[in-house]
């Protein structure tokens, strides 16, 4: 791994001890983005098949990914069950915010984080995200816990039934 990830996660690792790890993470993040080190670490990162090939730590306490994910990459409304900290260092990703209710989902607000920028989310978030843009959107994603030992759920972006969370439904490109 490149040295400017290394200190992001030596760095997130540390955070995940203190009593507010998710605003320590936030604020590593934002700094990260702004590091040119980190986004050309990250815009390597292009060769993924399935979710747990972006990480570039896990552990009980923390998760960590990186990559650059393609113009019209998407990933439906899901959930992460654990708090999260979205960070962009190239690029922007828009987030698109639901809630539950009698019919399965409601959108309820969205969000564009634009680089270099970093947007926290709580454990209960149920949020959508894309690349609106015609270039890679460089992505640094920490999660206060093992993310892929958490159960967690997705959504038919068209029914909005609810399912267990599949890597393979994310689209990835935007031919779909």
């Amino acid at each position: 791994m490149d040295t400017s990830l290394d200190h992001v996660v030596t760095d997130c690792r540390a955070a995940t001890a203190r009593p507010d790890a998710q605003a320590e993470v936030v604020a590593i993040l934002k700094k990260a983005a702004r590091d040119p080190a980190v986004a050309d670490a990250i815009s390597g990162r292009t060769e993924f098949k399935r979710l747990e090939d972006l990480a570039i730590h896990r552990s009980e306490e923390l998760t960590v990914l990186a990559g650059s994910l393609p113009p019209g990459f998407s990933a439906g409304p899901h959930n992460h069950n654990i708090w999260s900290v979205v960070a962009v260092c190239g690029g922007q990703e828009d987030n698109q915010f639901f809630e539950r209710d009698a019919t399965g989902l409601r959108q309820v607000g969205e969000a564009s984080v634009v680089a270099p920028g970093a947007l926290p989310n709580d454990p209960e978030v149920i949020h959508a995200i894309s690349n609106p843009l015609d270039e890679p959107l460089l992505v640094l994603h920490a999660y206060g816990g093992d993310l892929f030992a958490t159960p967690r759920s997705s959504w038919d972006p068209a029914s909005f039934e609810e399912i267990a969370f599949d890597w393979n439904k994310v689209n990835v490109t935007d031919e779909g």
